[in-house]
């Protein structure tokens, strides 16, 4: 009898699977995050992301929900991207449209 979870790609258990990550405090923001400070935050965290630097992607925020859109290489960077708007104060949801392209 087959295993079906064979052949599925499997992602760690933790949330924070990249060894870089440091558990940073979030600092508390005061009041509620206009969609224009939620995109600004977005953006620089993407920027700063190892794996997520050398891509271009797009970040539409609207009533604090992003929406990622681009192609990223591989999956760890859609991950990642998601991630880090998840992590961003102010995101009420994220919608990973991210496409994954090997070469892009």
């Amino acid at each position: 009898m087959s295993n079906p979870q064979s052949g599925r790609r499997q992602y760690p258990s933790e949330r924070y699977y990249y060894g870089w990550y440091g558990g940073q405090e979030q600092l508390a923001q005061p009041g509620p995050q206009t969609d224009g400070q939620i995109k600004s935050e977005v953006v620089d965290r993407l920027r700063q992301n190892a794996y997520t630097k050398d891509h271009t992607l797009d970040v539409n925020v609207q009533s604090g929900v992003v929406v990622l859109t681009g192609d990223v290489s591989t999956v760890l960077a859609k991950r990642a991207a998601g991630d880090d708007s998840w992590d961003t104060p102010g995101v009420v949801d994220v919608s990973n449209q991210l496409r994954v392209v090997r070469g892009s």
